[in-house]
């Protein structure tokens, strides 16, 4: 693994100003924005985890069982259903210190440089066109100038590059359809420029499918339009998301594609009845045409509190696997760590309903509450805990990212 440099705030600013200099350089000049205490990045300097390795959780291993995890750990691709939704610079180290290998890494949400403090979204600047083109140009220059630590991950054959390399993978990915604008061949472009994972709907129904905070009976599985997307995405080559359908949306995905899709980051209604979770139906639909279920990592989505254990979601792996079988189980963590709740708020799909069908967020951010699961760092906790519970070595690879490499080779490529 290639000896790495962890760069201080002080000297990302500076590498940062010199970016805004050759910006036009990269193709683009958005770049030369206003720098602020965060070096033009995300950040909030109030969150421990953003910067702190994630707690090394006791799950009572013999020094025998703790030397074979970490050599297993040590060989495992790593893949995250879902690792990120903004870009931090320590997101990379906290990858690397977790040996994670690639994720889907979701963007056009707003803009993934701006998730500080002090910044207010607006409603209309989630999901949109211009808010996805601009994240896709800033995660290149990311790319570049992190270049000796990252890499785009656009195929599975550049995720086993980014693993014999020790460099941390981004596929560029993105949770909801609303920037097509009912326009189909947009799917086209964005997969040009790199796009990979595309989510049918957020919370919310919108023109393509039925949201998981839709009411259920106003859901349906796919629109027209749908089955076009569907369709259109399984031509060029991009991998079907519905970590955040409805159950209905998410069973006619699977039907309708003629690749195996994804739910790469959901919690189960059978364990938790909660907005943010799905039925054993919808994940066996999705399983049996080849998919993957991440169990997310939320912890109000897992065990129903705003505090819980790496224990907690074991169990929901082990729940996920009773119901989906070994070969179509993940995890998508759904981390967004420098956000506030507030800013969360600001999307249209988080109205007071879906929050208080949500919980209660005594602990923010919520990955605070996840003893065990604090950030990216965590990923040997979930290595050494299956190791715990009796899994063999072949099936814990499958769980750490195995499977959904499988998928990524059948649909991206």
């Amino acid at each position: 693994m290639p000896k790495t440099h962890k760069l201080s705030r002080r000297e990302l600013l500076a590498i940062a100003a010199q970016s805004a200099v050759g910006a036009s350089l990269m193709g683009s000049t958005a770049w030369a924005r206003e720098l602020d205490e965060y070096g033009g990045f995300s950040g909030n300097k109030n969150f421990k985890y953003i910067s702190a390795p994630a707690t090394v959780y006791d799950f009572g291993l013999t020094p025998e069982q703790e030397e074979h995890a970490k050599e297993l750990h040590e060989s495992l691709i790593i893949f995250d259903g879902l690792s990120e939704c903004t870009f931090y610079p320590e997101f990379i180290t906290n990858m690397k210190r977790g040996g994670g290998t690639s994720g889907n890494f979701s963007i056009g949400i707003s803009d993934m440089l701006r998730w500080t403090p002090d910044t207010v979204f607006k409603p209309q600047e989630w999901w949109s066109w211009e808010a996805l083109n601009r994240d896709l140009d800033a995660l290149y220059r990311m790319m570049h100038l992190f270049r000796d630590d990252a890499m785009m991950t656009l195929t599975h054959v550049d995720i086993l590059e980014a693993k014999k390399t020790g460099k941390v993978g981004f596929m560029p990915g993105t949770q909801n359809t609303k920037f097509l604008d009912d326009a189909v061949n947009r799917l086209d472009e964005m997969h040009r420029k790199g796009l990979r994972i595309i989510q049918i709907t957020y919370n919310a129904t919108n023109a393509v499918g039925a949201g998981s905070a839709e009411a259920p009976e106003n859901r349906f599985g796919l629109s027209r339009l749908g089955h076009m997307v569907v369709e259109r995405m399984n031509e060029v080559g991009m991998l079907v998301d519905t970590g955040h359908s409805s159950p209905e949306t998410q069973m006619r995905a699977a039907e309708v594609s003629t690749k195996p899709i994804v739910i790469s980051h959901a919690g189960m209604l059978s364990k938790v009845n909660q907005t943010r979770a799905t039925t054993d139906e919808a994940i066996r639909a999705v399983a049996d045409k080849g998919g993957v279920m991440g169990v997310i990592s939320t912890p109000t989505a897992i065990a129903g509190s705003d505090k819980c254990t790496v224990e907690d979601m074991l169990d929901n792996v082990d729940h996920a696997v009773n119901i989906a079988g070994i070969d179509g189980v993940g995890f998508g963590s759904d981390f967004i760590i420098p956000a506030t709740f507030e800013q969360i708020l600001s999307a249209p799909e988080w109205d007071e309903e879906v929050v208080a069908n949500i919980g209660e967020f005594e602990v923010w951010p919520w990955s605070d509450g996840h003893v065990g699961w604090e950030n990216n760092s965590a990923y040997p906790n979930m290595t050494r805990g299956l190791i715990k519970r009796g899994y063999s070595d072949e099936d814990i690879a499958k769980i750490m990212g195995g499977n959904f490499l499988r998928v990524i080779k059948d649909t991206i490529g």
